[in-house]
């Protein structure tokens, strides 16, 4: 194994890896194949507006991980924002999470603490906010039927017995106060660290001594060589308006099916120190679609089913052969990680190899 280390992929996981690398002495060579770092949270500053665009969908860190937060800080300052969903159904607009404010209004009646289990224990009132606020939004977002989708995804939806309309239990969140490549370029921002963008990462390329901290889609680092595994991806599209606020909130998601667009997010609302952007009479908007996943297209959430499952253990076969080789993040890892969980499986992957 040589001094050198490859990190390829500057996404949260690859950064991290990156940094924590250098800082323990390593020299680091960064390859990432897209044109800029940062991965899926890579935003853009319209120079009219000087609202923070998230090129690939909305990002919000959030996380209980005291270890996380204290590592994340080091590099930015966070904004305090605190996440809130609602959901337009029928017209009419509702808070997520499952809780007293959604129940209430939707069956209108008033539940009080208590008495919301019960209340959903009745088959008839479970069935009615499924299929209002689950069916046709999950459907859209998997394109298959909810009874088909691994159980675990929809678990994620939190569920509360109160008035708490905070999308997340998680004790700390925000956006970065200088936006999010700022993150990014400091976390890169040390003299072992060099970066090259715009290349792929090869396995053709490889010595096989240099240690390589990959994450990206595994089934590509190996060649498709036992087939692609099953993603599905999104596509935007983003829309400048002549108004101050469009939506009121910086996420509203639409849950029928008849509507093919699973969200639309208003960035601005994400950063409401900035009182100027806030004030500008323009605001963006971004549409979100979900669609199947063909080569070529960003792969955003991996498809959990037995095939998959088959498949994937067949990369990690593979890349376990391989001993200068650590794969990791969302993509190398084939698994839905938010934001803190790619961070903190970054300072695990590297706890061992600084």
């Amino acid at each position: 194994m040589t001094d050198e280390v490859i990190v390829a992929g500057a996404g949260i996981w690859g950064c991290t890896v990156a940094r924590r690398l250098a800082e323990a002495g390593r020299r680091v060579r960064v390859i990432e194949a897209r044109a800029a770092i940062g991965g899926n949270a890579r935003c853009e500053t319209d120079a009219e507006t000087g609202i923070e665009v998230h090129v690939y969908g909305s990002h919000i860190f959030h996380t209980h991980d005291p270890a996380v937060w204290d590592y994340v800080r080091r590099f930015v300052d966070f904004n305090g924002y605190q996440h809130k969903v609602l959901v337009k159904y029928r017209g009419k607009v509702y808070h997520l999470p499952l809780g007293l404010t959604l129940v209430n209004k939707f069956f209108g009646v008033e539940l009080s603490p208590g008495e919301l289990k019960d209340f959903m224990a009745d088959e008839a009132h479970s069935t009615a906010v499924f299929d209002a606020f689950f069916r046709g939004y999950t459907s859209k977002q998997w394109g298959r039927p909810p009874e088909e989708i691994d159980p675990s995804i929809i678990k994620r939806v939190p569920v509360r017995d109160n008035y708490d309309t905070n999308y997340y239990n998680d004790y700390w969140q925000g956006i970065p106060a200088s936006g999010y490549n700022s993150l990014f370029e400091r976390l890169l921002d040390h003299p072992n660290v060099s970066v090259e963008c715009g290349r792929a990462f090869s396995l053709d390329d490889w010595d096989g001594r240099t240690r390589v901290y990959y994450s990206g889609p595994i089934d590509a680092l190996f060649g498709f060589r036992y087939g692609a595994l099953p993603w599905r991806s999104l596509r935007f599209e983003t829309e400048r308006l002549d108004v101050a606020d469009f939506q009121g909130t910086s996420v509203m998601n639409y849950t029928e099916a008849e509507i093919p667009y699973t969200r639309i997010h208003e960035f601005k609302h994400y950063h409401p120190e900035l009182k100027d952007v806030m004030a500008c009479g323009r605001t963006i908007i971004c549409r979100e679609y979900p669609q199947p996943w063909k080569s070529g297209d960003e792969p955003y959430y991996p498809i959990n089913d037995e095939s998959s499952v088959a498949l994937v253990a067949k990369y990690r076969a593979e890349a376990a052969k391989l001993p200068n080789l650590v794969v990791g993040g969302r993509l190398g890892d084939y698994r839905y990680y938010d934001m803190d969980q790619a961070m903190a499986a970054a300072l695990a992957a590297t706890a061992q190899g600084c």
